[in-house]
């Protein structure tokens, strides 16, 4: 197992990115929550996914103590995110095609249409999902960091032998 400052060390050398990504590798939108994981008996992080109703013991005798999580139904990325300007009215006219005289369901979120413009268009949409929750995590994650560590390692350690 990690001793407490091994695990601080860890924590410390993660960037924003090692963070997230796991978990968004894990995570399927209404499907499946993503959590990025550290393995205490390994020091690895990892990415878990969990199923709708699905638990994981991360309880303080667990292997695992868990850093990031985006919820299954969370973080809806619309194309208006993920694409800029020009791309997204290339979009609109390329959904507009697909779906010919479909409008009633014009307006609703198309996560296979999106995926197909993106490849079509060579857009690396999991780098721009990426951008969207690391901009969103990094000004808490800077202005609280002692805050995020403490409670990392609060999961773990009794807060009785914790040294802070």
């Amino acid at each position: 197992m990690l001793s407490e400052e091994e695990l601080r060390r860890l924590i410390e050398s993660l960037s924003i990115r090692e963070i997230i990504e796991p978990a968004l590798d894990n995570w399927i939108h209404y499907e499946s929550t993503g959590k990025t994981v550290i393995n205490l008996k390994t020091g690895k992080i990892e990415g878990l996914r969990l199923n709708i109703n699905e638990i994981t013991d991360m309880n303080p005798d667990s292997e695992h103590i868990e850093l990031y999580k985006i919820e299954s139904e969370e973080y809806m990325f619309d194309e208006e995110e993920i694409l800029d300007i020009e791309e997204y009215e290339r979009f609109i006219e390329f959904k507009l095609k697909k779906e010919d005289d479909e409008w009633e369901n014009f307006d609703e979120y198309d996560p296979e249409l999106l995926d197909e413009f993106c490849k079509m268009e060579s857009i690396d949409k999991k780098e721009r999902q990426l951008k969207i929750l690391i901009e969103n995590y990094e000004e808490y994650h800077f202005n609280n960091f002692e805050e995020f560590e403490h409670s990392i390692i609060l999961k773990y350690y009794d807060e009785d032998d914790y040294t802070y």
